[in-house]
């Protein structure tokens, strides 16, 4: 599909969905669907700005994405907000201003704690793809009880999944916190874009990132499994 870049319109509230941030272009062509990306912050920390510049990066391709959240909150969060996003999207999606939403492709995401929130929404059907960004379960026994869940795509947690489940692991050697805080998320978010484009647009050329060696080319050492059995049926 052709190169989609969008304004992005910032982040705003909903009073249907409090303590949340929601992310959305500027300007929605009349045509462009938008898939939905629910995101938990890192520390399950309670501010849905905490990781903007990835967060909008991610909006201006095209996508809504929710944070756990208010913005510059504080305090905790739980897996709880996460099925609160899913379930405010999908009420909402093709009404109002979120007429031109795609509840039919949604992502679960975070980093960290936030990883480990999102691992809590593989029981949900809705949800298409997990992304876990510098996360995982703290023993083998709960990596193996979180695998089991696990109906779509920390190291441990790797190697647990069935080799039915398709899935990449790509190691970045910049720390824990990744360089989610450099100009638009840095490699970080360019690999959440990548990924988001792929499973919720059905982008060829995102896919290849993955599939191909775009991701070592870009300084990532990877595994990965099965992908070759991934269809998307563009948008």
């Amino acid at each position: 599909m052709p190169c989609l870049i969008l304004a992005f319109l910032g982040y705003s509230t909903d009073p249907g969905l409090t303590g949340h941030t929601i992310y959305l272009p500027k300007e929605i062509p009349a045509d462009l669907k938008l898939p939905v990306l629910v995101w938990g912050n890192g520390a399950c920390l309670s501010d849905g700005t905490s990781f903007d510049q990835a967060l909008t990066e991610w909006a201006s391709h095209g996508f809504i994405v929710i944070a756990n959240g208010e913005p510059g909150g504080s305090g905790q969060t739980t897996s709880k907000l996460l099925f609160q996003s899913i379930d405010f999207i999908t009420q909402n999606a093709g009404k109002g201003k979120h007429a031109n939403v795609d509840a039919s492709r949604i992502a679960a995401a975070g980093q960290s704690c936030g990883g480990l929130e999102a691992y809590e929404t593989a029981t949900d059907a809705r949800v298409k793809a997990i992304g876990i960004f510098n996360s995982g379960e703290f023993s083998d026994s709960a990596s193996r009880e979180t695998i089991a869940t696990l109906k779509q795509p920390g190291e441990r947690d790797y190697k647990n999944l069935p080799s039915n489940i398709p899935s990449w692991k790509g190691n970045l050697d910049v720390g824990h916190m990744a360089n989610w805080r450099e100009t638009d998320g840095g490699k970080f978010a360019v690999s959440g874009t990548n990924w988001l484009k792929w499973l919720l647009r059905g982008d060829a050329q995102a896919a290849e990132w993955f599939t191909g060696n775009g991701a070592q080319q870009a300084g990532w050492q990877v595994e990965k499994k099965g992908l070759e059995g991934i269809q998307v049926i563009p948008i």
